[in-house]
């Protein structure tokens, strides 16, 4: 991959984004895979909310953008979507946990 100083034109440079993207979107999947495989060990609707653990995820997520350069509010929205959309998967793995046989 190109660094972004040696790219030459628009085209290099959309070019590598993409594959950055891809990369990350690659990194969201498997992120993803933890988060179903973490609802067996949480026992209830207050276990998967975890209040506490979404509070400290945001702040270290911030924390880290801080660090490279990134405006940590724009990450911290990104993450808490994130978040959002884990809890709502897990309880429906949750709910359904009994139904289905792994």
């Amino acid at each position: 991959m190109k660094k972004a100083k040696e790219c030459q034109n628009i085209h290099e440079i959309r070019e590598v984004i993409d594959e950055i993207d891809y990369q990350i979107l690659t990194l969201f999947a498997q992120r993803n895979e933890y988060v179903e495989a973490i609802v067996k060990f949480k026992h209830d609707q207050h276990g998967i909310i975890a209040g506490e653990r979404q509070v400290e995820v945001l702040q270290r997520r911030s924390n880290w953008a801080v660090e490279l350069g990134l405006d940590p509010e724009v990450i911290k929205k990104i993450y808490k979507i994130l978040i959002d959309s884990n809890i709502q998967k897990e309880l429906e793995i949750f709910r359904n946990k009994g139904k289905v046989k792994i």
